[in-house]
């Protein structure tokens, strides 16, 4: 055997190599995330019926008028900061990227406690701060998010739970995470933050009124 076969081979990943749905990117099989754009891989959440999953949805507020304003070079790095400022905080708090929609995001946690933390750190992290990090201040983002059991088909989800979480986001205001009440009584108390509740609210397409909480924290 050549020397230079030996090296092909101690380069090649062992065993079949998948390619990541966001960058492209080739990742040997049962990896958990890609080590190019940081995305969590379907490895991370494998439900079985039953399981009960946190569906959030992640937005961006005010966008398409920030966009008519701007140039095209300032959105395209507004869009590439918003994306990667996001994978970072799900790849931190063991997230599931499910899809991107639009300018925003559809994430899946196993656990409801970190699903809200993940949220919260979102919005922190896009907040301007005076050292110039975050997002411009005419761009805002918000969370909406709902808990209990989802159709998994492949990567994506579907069903009661994951409409739910949409409609609720679709509430949020700028700067805002709203959670349902299957959330809350899930994840609990957590230190550093707080419950407020946003009243019982009707949800475009869902029968009856919700009862909704915002979740405060600093």
């Amino acid at each position: 055997m050549t020397a230079e076969t030996t090296t092909e081979r101690t380069r090649r990943p062992e065993g079949p190599v998948e390619r990541c749905p966001t960058c492209d990117a080739e990742l040997p099989a049962g990896f958990r995330f890609c080590g190019l754009c940081g995305r969590a891989l379907a490895a991370t959440l494998a439900p079985v019926p039953g399981d009960t999953l946190t569906i959030v949805f992640v937005d961006v507020v005010s966008f398409s008028a920030f966009a008519s304003r701007a140039g095209l070079d300032a959105v395209r790095e507004v869009i590439r900061v918003f994306h990667w400022l996001v994978r970072e905080q799900v790849t931190r708090h063991g997230g599931f990227e499910v899809k991107q929609l639009g300018d925003g995001f559809m994430l899946a946690f196993s656990s409801p406690r970190r699903a809200l933390v993940c949220a919260v750190d979102v919005i922190r992290v896009t907040t301007p701060h005076e050292d110039g990090t975050g997002l411009p201040a005419e761009v805002r983002v918000c969370a909406g998010m709902n808990s209990g059991n989802a159709i998994r088909e492949g990567d994506d989800f579907f069903g009661h739970t994951v409409n739910v979480a949409s409609r609720i986001a679709a509430r949020a205001s700028g700067g805002q995470v709203l959670v349902s009440k299957a959330t809350r009584d899930l994840a609990g108390e957590i230190e550093g933050t707080r419950y407020v509740s946003a009243g019982r609210r009707r949800l475009r397409g869902i029968r009856g009124r919700h009862q909704l909480y915002e979740v405060v924290w600093g």
